[in-house]
């Protein structure tokens, strides 16, 4: 793994091996200047001798791959940077909205409103001179959002491609050339392969009576479980109203009446296991959208960057002979446009996945067992805390170890990070999502058993998809 290097003067040098900068770290010649990615910064007067190199960007709505190749096709890093998904946090928030709403209908203790009934929060894009994007505003009936408003979940998205690219320029020298794969969809014909012309404006349901005549039509009155064409026939919503279906003719298919049956309804059921497969696999267009978005933002931040889309980077990567990976695209996309037909990497891909910060509920949404008092002092249990203070004694000393979530720790040689709190003990997991425990019987592992590492905060190195959910 390469580390990058910053000069005493604060000059960008050449990023340099692990090894070497261990040994400047540990003979007091560097320190540390940066942990995320990591970088240090030399404690000496040396040469600014650089060489040209790339910085390849792969963009995505769940990932972002980042690599820096030198001029000659040698990689010098790699990096697999992994964003917080949509549906966990549409799940956290409706859960808090869900019990901020039985608040209604039961005794609490009142809590005065944050903000003025006649104000609302408003983000913009541009930070004001304290860096706050927040600003209240009055509502009236005039009153509209800002040009280049974004919802709040695009926006971080977009921010963070952004700032991590400013970040990783930061850190290199002078004259590394930037690349940029860039995503452009077109979501009437990702839906239909044969729109064209003015089929733009009428839409897929044009001269149709209804939704279900056009469901009908499209299936051509076939039943799409037993084949079973005419009869007694239903428009079977495949995500179940229960479930919150709505009318999209995408996610609608007709069934006999025979098939439309309690029992296919239920656990085992043909039905069933449709809806099942459209919860776990189907994404929509949320991706597409997002791409496009982004595609004019990225334009406009870094207008002097080569940009370029998918089926260009898949053409060099198979030239190069390198498997399908969010790190060898941006290996691809770095170099695109050069002329180096081979590249030479072994350096190891840096896997950096963003976490909740904290938990944000103030009660138990399940209160544990035994517990009888209520929360009258309305303060965080430990369970919910960003962190827990213990103390213990060694060499006759008193110490306080202060433990956060998602930290990276050790526990009998082996590393994880933590994933929740439990009073003065906390759950470890490794980086394949399975927990680290010193009892076969219990998973809960006292802080004062534990060596901290370092605190990550909202980023985790090494950490895997799994450990970033919720």
């Amino acid at each position: 793994m390469s580390v990058f290097v910053v000069g005493l003067n604060g000059c960008r040098l050449m990023p340099t091996s692990e090894r070497e900068a261990r040994l400047l770290l540990k003979h007091g010649k560097a320190s540390v200047y940066r942990k995320v990615p990591f970088t240090i910064k030399l404690n000496y007067k040396t040469g600014s001798t650089t060489q040209p190199g790339y910085l390849g960007i792969d963009t995505g709505s769940q990932h972002i791959g980042v690599s820096v190749v030198r001029e000659d096709g040698t990689v010098l890093h790699k990096e697999e940077i992994g964003l917080r998904d949509s549906m966990s946090k549409r799940k956290l928030m409706e859960s808090r909205s869900s019990l901020r709403r039985g608040r209604r209908h039961r005794k609490t203790r009142y809590r005065h409103p944050k903000w003025r009934l006649k104000a609302k929060r408003v983000y913009y894009e541009t930070p004001d001179r304290k860096g706050r994007h927040w600003k209240k505003q009055k509502i009236t009936f005039a009153s509209k959002r800002p040009q280049g408003w974004l919802p709040p979940s695009l926006q971080s998205k977009t921010d963070h491609h952004i700032q991590w690219i400013k970040k990783l320029q930061d850190l290199l020298p002078d004259g590394y050339r930037l690349s940029i794969e860039l995503g452009r969809f077109d979501p009437a014909r990702m839906k239909d392969t044969e729109i064209h012309g003015d089929l733009y404006q009428k839409g897929p349901q044009y001269d149709y009576e209804n939704v279900r005549a056009y469901v009908l039509d499209r299936d051509r009155y076939t039943c799409q479980v037993c084949g079973k064409k005419g009869g007694k026939l239903h428009i079977h919503h495949i995500l179940y109203r229960s479930h919150g279906a709505t009318d999209n003719p995408q996610y609608m298919a007709t069934i006999c009446s025979d098939c439309h049956s309690t029992e296919n309804h239920q656990p085992g059921g043909i039905l069933y296991q449709w809806m099942q497969e459209q919860k776990k696999f189907t994404r929509g267009l949320r991706d597409a959208t997002f791409m496009n978005i982004l595609r004019k933002r990225l334009m406009k931040a870094f207008p002097k960057a080569t940009f370029t889309y998918g089926n260009i980077t898949k053409a060099d990567r198979e030239k190069l002979k390198i498997p399908k990976s969010h790190g060898n695209d941006a290996t691809a996309i770095a170099i695109v446009k050069t002329g180096i037909m081979t590249v030479k990497d072994n350096e190891p891909v840096i896997y950096i996945q963003q976490v909740r910060r904290k938990k944000r509920s103030l009660h138990e949404e399940t209160p544990r067992k035994g517990r009888k008092e209520p929360n009258r002092k309305a303060s965080r249990y430990n369970k919910n805390t960003k962190a827990v203070t213990v103390t213990k004694r060694k060499n006759k000393k008193r110490i306080s170890i202060t433990g956060c979530l998602f930290d990276r720790v050790e526990l009998n040689g082996k590393k994880g990070w933590i994933s929740g709190f439990t009073d003065k003990s906390c759950y470890i997991k490794d980086e394949n999502d399975q927990y680290i425990r010193i009892s076969p019987k219990y998973k809960q592992v006292s802080l004062s058993k534990l060596k901290i590492l370092h605190h990550c905060g909202n980023w985790v190195i090494g950490a895997r998809r799994s450990l970033g959910k919720g």
